[in-house]
């Protein structure tokens, strides 16, 4: 695997000096990434009389409230806290320390490698960097490296200094951090509006609060994108916000003019760029309406945040002839996604606003997701005598079979003969297949599959397998505020 040569591979672009600045970066950063609880702090010491004196600088704030994790910033309301305990205690993976160790030795190429996007071919990190003392050690981290990590190690990361936690807790450390880290971190679970969060990696992905519990009223997702939540309103049938569960931070859409559906196909899309500062995102939703001469007409009605207001397309489409839109749309590369009770793929372009129709290979239990940098329609069956979940990854512009990949489920406890309903789930994050697991009795659950590394993580059983919905996450601090 690329990451076990990693130590090898900066060392020689680095002049690592012997005299124990890389074994402090290395116990610095790895520790960053996974801290145990209880450990003692070279850098900031929790005394027993005032325990709360010199971490409380480290809590995050914006104009929305604060938005620090729970054991980061300071402490609860008792009774909100009471309330969110039992919830919460299994899935948040926000157990966080009072203190940073700084006295481990691990290698930290590796464990940035694991747990972030870190690149030392990156452009932006300094080639033949002079590693000479320590406090140029810690420059290089806090400028080229903390920016790969997760929201959940940076709020850790806020407990090393109080230079790390003005840096990481300023706006512009949030608008580069949500472009540099892309990576999977988990899924949201919504079983009818009980919301928790399912983590790859406890250690390195949460947020504060999974239960979303920070929004003014009782939620339900209605779609995910690079951070983002899009959630609407039980109470209210048209009421919608966009929420960062990370930073706490959230923002209430205003009505559309147009009805959308008993089931609109919401779809979130946000797209970080360096070009944008403030936060930049739109709300796309099919709809259709009767036509006596053209048959079923699909409008395209979309919020941008730019104008904070909705528009309908001059675009509409009068190709999916009796069908309809039939799943909840994904987007990527600029173009959102829905499939068609028809057995096609309906294909929306937002900067041109022009749409596409495509025919999607037969059968059940597909989904479209990113494998090898490529937008594909991956279906997934179970093979009951191996006691694995077959692949078939189709591709191109044709959507011919491009791969076939398996991995062991045996871990689910099937017994012989026993069969097993897989289920792809639509995903825009490259190289990562989720597959839902569905059996006659028992508990159902959920696999994760990493093309790269040939990993497989799992199971992860589901809070109800009739009703529960999983939306990927990416564990980013992009903020909201304008």
């Amino acid at each position: 695997m690329v990451h076990l040569d990693m130590k090898a591979d900066v060392s020689s672009n680095m002049d690592l000096s012997d005299d124990g600045s890389y074994d402090f970066l290395s116990s610095e950063m790895s520790d960053i990434l996974v801290l145990t609880k209880g450990e003692a702090s070279n850098s900031m010491i929790v005394s027993e009389d005032k325990p709360y004196e010199d971490i409380r600088s480290c809590s995050f704030e914006s104009p929305k409230g604060d938005w620090g994790f729970e054991d980061a910033s300071d402490p609860m309301e008792e009774e909100e806290k009471e309330e969110e305990e039992e919830d919460e205690k299994d899935f948040s993976g926000m157990d966080f320390p009072d203190s940073v160790d700084m006295g481990r030795n691990r290698n930290f190429m590796i464990m940035a490698c694991q747990n972030s996007n870190f690149d030392v071919f990156d452009p932006g990190f300094p080639a033949h960097f002079k590693l000479k003392d320590d406090i140029k050690i810690k420059e290089v981290a806090k400028n080229h490296i903390l920016r790969y990590l997760p929201a959940k190690s940076l709020a850790r990361s806020r407990l090393v200094s109080k230079e790390w936690d003005k840096w990481i807790s300023s706006p512009f450390f949030a608008h580069m951090q949500s472009q540099y880290f892309r990576k999977m971190s988990g899924f949201f679970e919504d079983a009818n509006g009980a919301i928790r969060f399912i983590s790859l990696d406890i250690s390195a992905y949460g947020v504060p609060y999974p239960s979303l519990r920070f929004l003014p009223q009782n939620v339900f997702i209605r779609s995910s994108c690079n951070g983002l939540l899009l959630c609407g309103a039980f109470d209210e049938e048209n009421e919608y916000y966009v929420c960062n569960p990370a930073t706490k931070e959230w923002i209430k859409l205003p009505s559309s003019s147009y009805y959308h559906g008993r089931e609109p196909k919401y779809v979130l899309v946000f797209e970080p760029s360096s070009l944008n500062f403030e936060p930049c995102y739109q709300v796309v939703c099919p709809f259709s309406l009767p036509d006596l001469i053209k048959g079923p007409i699909v409008y395209f009605d979309i919020y941008d945040s730019k104008t904070q207001s909705w528009r309908i397309s001059e675009m509409i489409c009068v190709d999916l002839d009796e069908s309809d839109i039939k799943s909840d749309g994904v987007f990527v590369n600029g173009v959102v996604y829905w499939e068609t009770t028809g057995g096609e793929l309906l294909a929306f372009d937002l900067k041109n606003e022009i749409y596409g129709i495509q025919s999607l290979p037969f059968g059940e239990g597909g989904a479209l997701s990113m494998v090898h940098g490529e937008l594909s329609y991956v279906k997934a069956q179970y093979h009951h005598p191996m006691r694995i979940c077959i692949l078939d990854v189709y591709g191109g512009s044709i959507m011919s079979l491009k791969n076939t990949m398996t991995f062991d489920i045996s871990s689910y406890g099937l017994e012989d003969g026993e069969l097993v309903d897989c289920r792809v789930l639509a995903n825009s994050c490259d190289d990562v297949i989720a597959v839902t697991m569905k059996k006659f009795e028992g508990p159902n659950c959920l696999y994760v599959y990493h093309v790269k590394d040939h990993k497989v993580e799992g199971p992860k059983f589901l809070q109800n397998s009739n009703i529960s919905k999983l939306f990927p996450y990416v564990n980013s601090l992009v903020s909201l505020a304008t």
